[in-house]
């Protein structure tokens, strides 16, 4: 809804409308910072959670928010194997064949939400000078689709969490 009124404050030349607009995005502003703040207030109040989130902020390209959204979308994360966890963020790749038929790989199923958040963190983490940088530059200069890149680039950040997190419980066990 936030988006809708931004693209509605563009348009209009009256300035009541834009107003109005302003108005209403300033509310959604201030009820996606409350829900935010409620979402790390129960995460700071479970150390689990807490451990959970520290965790997933140590990979490239997932910031404060992203490991909140992960931490609530993805408890599974830590318990599952790699081919699991990809399949489960979305970003899987699923053959198209049928016979002798060979189509392209796309990626689909899996949570929407969580795979648009990782986009997200895919194009922190292939601006950045990591590991997961240069993994997408070498990928790009080989001959990649720039958009295949970024969901190998989604798969290895998701994977990586997973990992860590997987690490991590096994140490604790």
């Amino acid at each position: 809804m936030r988006v809708q009124e931004k693209c509605r404050l563009a348009a209009p030349e009256n300035d009541y409308i834009k107003e109005s607009c302003q108005k209403a995005i300033d509310f959604f502003n201030s009820q996606i910072d409350e829900l935010n703040d409620s979402i790390q207030k129960i995460i700071d109040g479970n150390p689990e959670l807490q451990k959970r989130q520290k965790i997933i902020r140590t990979v490239p390209g997932i910031g404060i928010k992203l490991s909140q959204d992960f931490v609530c979308l993805m408890p599974e994360l830590g318990h599952l194997n790699k081919k699991e966890v990809a399949s489960l963020a979305g970003v899987a790749p699923h053959p198209k064949e049928s016979g002798k038929t060979i189509g392209y790989r796309r990626i689909t199923g899996g949570r929407s939400n969580v795979r648009r958040k990782l986009f997200t963190a895919a194009m922190a983490a292939a601006k950045s000078k990591s590991a997961l940088g240069a993994f997408y530059s070498k990928l790009v200069e080989s001959g990649k689709k720039k958009m295949v890149a970024i969901t190998a680039l989604m798969r290895k950040i998701i994977v990586i969490a997973n990992a860590r997190l997987k690490e991590a419980i096994n140490l604790h066990i």
